[in-house]
């Protein structure tokens, strides 16, 4: 009985971690940090005070390993509505800068389709 408990918790913790739900955004790559700017593909942005990086497995990053990041890493950037600020920063893969790519395009077709 404790096994197959076990089985079960783990089975259930593990599809946890299967994936990260992005709120909306739009992919970038992050060319440049130098707070209070960042330059994302080609751009160069101000950061929110507030700011948050968030590395590929969701964790924070301090500035220290921001600053290590190759260059042109893919991020999904969220901007603060009200003053276009860069708020929220999440470094990703390949698959899913793939993903999210194609996010991009759907919701582009969809609003057009409007």
């Amino acid at each position: 009985m404790r096994k197959l408990l076990f089985l079960l918790l783990v089975t259930v913790s593990s599809l946890s971690f299967a994936g990260r739900i992005l709120p909306s955004g739009k992919l970038l790559e992050l060319e440049a940090y130098q707070p209070p700017q960042l330059k994302l593909s080609g751009k160069v942005y101000i950061m929110a005070p507030g700011i948050q990086f968030r590395g590929l497995n969701n964790t924070l990053l301090m500035p220290g390993h921001i600053a290590q990041l190759p260059r042109d890493s893919k991020a999904w950037v969220q901007f603060e509505p009200s003053t276009g600020f860069v708020w929220r920063v999440w470094v990703v893969g390949d698959d899913e800068a793939k993903l999210l790519a194609q996010r991009e395009k759907d919701e582009k077709a969809l609003r057009a389709a409007q």
